[in-house]
């Protein structure tokens, strides 16, 4: 949950709002549509400069008509330069009803054939791109209206046919309604696909989420659980030596108090790995921090014996230095070692650390049984490895000791 409303946070476009301005703010964030906003914007100037010459040249040319050009020539410039004045437009859809009215008095005052009607198609187009369709209604009705050649249509000039009538009808008005159809179903498109952008991050924050919430279940099991278990162990074995030998329940008590301590500098560690990275250093510095850590605890030499790569990607650094702790965790439990053997190779793209044991060794066909009674540790280990494209290969026999050799890409998830 808090993934996901970081993500929010972030400001990500939400499609679903209440009014026209809420509703067609958010596609500004698509650089595509906006582009294409821009690009309409500057079609229609292209129309009004083609037009200028044959309005301004015309002896019929009204003063309307003239003011009209001059301010949809105006408006066409700074609004296809600007995507702040197009989010002002958005904002105030009277702002709109204006332009719309300004391209009607240039329609119905030149005549008809003029470049100039083109203007009301781009007028058209960019009302589908800008606004939902209750403003978009009545800013194509007036254009239609217009576009059928009013006033001359009406006032002398009309058809006296069907066949002109159908001519009048099917061409500029048809025009205008199909270019609004096209805009306002690029605005739909538009607005879907900032939706399904917005879903699928909120679907990578929840999946986020879930490996950290993963990868804290497999730090828990590799520090503090561990240590618990072997507290609650040992708070058994306590109440049954307290009667029969204070010696020996003096000398647990003793080690549980160790044994707690310890589980509380594993909680403290773990929270300051969740704060911040503890394993960007280089990969070598880490793994022979952890031997030497491992190596004063329990008293077993743990012999770094071949180093060939010494770095890799701080995310690998920190699955393997946890997978180290967990195969010496294992080593010092269950093998009965006098000696481990850790190596760190590899090669250009890949890295491994093999950890070698001179224990008693054990069948590996076993491991599942082994997970069923709730034992995870080699589960945590394939978990990790495939955390960065990995694997792991353990090679172990019964009396011959334990081999485990843990594979990892060296640059992660980008390498």
């Amino acid at each position: 949950m808090t993934a996901v409303a970081g993500i929010r946070g972030l400001g990500l476009p939400r499609t679903r709002s209440r009014g026209s301005a809420s509703s067609s703010e958010p596609l500004l964030a698509d650089r595509g549509y906006v582009q294409l906003v821009r690009w309409v914007f500057t079609a229609r100037l292209v129309c009004l400069a083609l037009a200028a010459p044959a309005v301004f040249s015309s002896s019929a040319t009204t003063v309307a008509a003239a003011l009209s050009l001059g301010l949809l020539t105006v408006s066409s410039l700074v609004l296809g330069r600007s995507d702040a004045l197009i989010r002002i437009l958005i904002r105030h859809p009277l702002l709109a009803f204006l332009d719309t009215a300004t391209s009607v008095a240039l329609l119905v005052s030149v005549p008809v054939g003029q470049p100039a009607t083109l203007t009301v198609v781009c007028s058209a187009l960019l009302g589908g791109l800008l606004f939902p369709r209750a403003v978009l209604v009545l800013l194509l009705v007036p254009l239609v209206v217009a576009s059928l050649g009013a006033p001359a249509a009406f006032f002398g000039a009309a058809p006296t046919s069907w066949t002109g009538w159908l001519a009048l009808v099917a061409g500029l008005p048809a025009l205008v309604i199909g270019v609004c159809a096209v805009g306002s179903g690029v605005r739909r498109s538009t607005q879907a696909m900032i939706q399904a952008r917005h879903e699928v991050a909120e679907a990578v924050a929840a999946v986020g989420a879930a490996d950290e919430r993963a990868r804290l279940a497999r730090d828990m099991h590799d520090s503090v659980g561990k240590s618990i278990h072997g507290i609650s162990l040992g708070a058994k074995a306590l109440r049954r030596l307290v009667d029969s030998d204070p010696v020996l329940a003096r000398d647990l008590a003793g080690s549980l108090a160790g044994a707690a301590d310890q589980a509380a500098r594993e909680a403290r560690a773990l929270l300051l790995t969740l704060r911040a990275g503890q394993h960007d250093r280089p990969t070598v510095d880490v793994v022979t921090e952890v031997l030497a850590g491992w190596q004063r605890e329990t008293g077993i030499p743990a012999l770094l014996s071949e180093v060939a790569v010494v770095d890799a990607d701080p995310e690998v650094t920190r699955q393997l230095a946890a997978a180290l702790g967990e195969v010496l965790h294992n080593v010092a439990k269950h093998a009965g070692a006098s000696q481990v053997l850790v190596g760190l190779v590899g090669s250009e793209h890949e890295i491994q650390l093999v950890v070698s044991d001179n224990g008693v060794g054990f069948d590996p066909a076993g491991a599942p049984d082994r997970e069923r009674d709730g034992h995870f540790g080699l589960r945590g280990l394939r978990e990790r490895a495939s955390a960065v494209r990995g694997s792991v290969h353990i090679d172990s026999e019964v009396g011959k000791g334990t081999t485990v050799t843990w594979t990892a890409r060296r640059q992660g998830e980008g390498g």
